[in-house]
């Protein structure tokens, strides 16, 4: 069976606290559900989120579960901003307002299991899936500590976790059975394996043999080396990452479409399959320009081929 982890269960006691009107009204002074709107000029319908989310109740909702003061903590005050046109396919957006530009950014869709390569009696069921997601704090630099992960350009939040938590809860709160997306990079899916699974078995075997091939390098060394094409098959052959959909089950009946023999068998031939990390390669194809300023850990300046005087690298 998939490892999953259970949802923090002081967000699900906040979950059972919020009601449909504390998330649906735009102010304390509105009482009914009735004639409701997202106060959005996009959204001239005037239709809640996922018909669930007034913009100000998902504001409420943020706040309630603590997850604005820890943002605001880390980049200071912050503006919550809805895109609806399409009130079922909603952009959701936390600006910084001291470096202006987005910290969390979410794009968010109804879908079905069809559409993630769920089969027969699990292609009908109803999914939350993300389009994008982002998580930033411009105003921290990369260190040796964190270097950039491919695609980041500003480090992370290290709020991942409970940002994929409450989007399960949502997705529970509108009827969709799991959370799902498609990681863009190796980096991605090593952030969403703690709470997903690969749809197809043989997609979750080549992840798990491309983690483990790591050993105990760094995992983001390891992301570099899968985004670089440093890693290699029995063969000698070039061992890819490839986005595939995962999925966040939010009830134990899609989970068990992850228990099944052909799911599993798949998975377990991938894995048993041997990588290797090519360090010749990764030392030439290495993203110097991309690290912070000054030499990297002792441990790590073998195994990347660094020379202090190389006048070409940004170190």
């Amino acid at each position: 069976m998939p490892r999953t982890l259970p949802i923090n269960p002081r967000f699900r006691r906040i979950y059972q606290q919020l009601s449909g009107v504390d998330l649906a009204t735009s102010g304390p002074e509105e009482l009914s559900l009735e004639d409701l709107g997202l106060g959005d000029p996009q959204n001239p319908r005037g239709e809640l989120l996922f018909g669930t989310y007034s913009p100000q109740g998902l504001e409420r909702a943020l706040r309630s579960y603590g997850l604005l003061q820890r943002v605001e903590e880390r980049v200071g005050p912050t503006e919550l901003r809805v895109q609806a046109e399409d009130p079922y396919r909603p952009r959701i957006s936390l600006w910084s307002r001291r470096f202006y530009v987005p910290v969390i950014d979410v794009a968010l869709r109804k879908a079905t299991g069809a559409e993630v390569g769920l089969e027969d009696a699990l292609a009908t069921v109803p999914l939350l899936y993300v389009d994008a997601l982002l998580l930033q704090n411009p105003g921290r630099a990369f260190d040796w500590h964190r270097p950039p992960l491919p695609g980041q350009s500003h480090p992370g939040l290290a709020l991942s976790a409970p940002l994929l938590e409450l989007l399960m809860l949502m997705a529970h709160r509108t009827g969709a059975e799991a959370l799902a997306l498609t990681p863009s990079t190796f980096a991605a899916a090593c952030v969403y394996d703690r709470r997903f699974v690969f749809v197809d078995g043989a997609a979750q075997g080549r992840f798990l043999a491309l983690r483990e091939a790591g050993g105990k390098r760094p995992r983001w060394l390891l992301a570099w080396a899968v985004e670089l094409g440093c890693m290699r098959d029995a063969e000698g052959q070039p061992a890819p990452f490839t986005p595939m959909p995962m999925v966040a089950p939010v009830n134990r009946r899609l989970l068990r479409a992850f228990e099944a023999k052909p799911w599993a068998d798949a998975r377990e031939r991938l894995r048993r399959q041997p990588l290797t990390l090519d360090e010749e390669s990764l030392q030439q194809r290495f993203p110097w320009e991309r690290m912070p300023p000054g030499p990297p850990p002792e441990r790590l300046a073998e195994l990347l081929g660094y020379d202090p005087l190389a006048p070409v690298m940004a170190h």
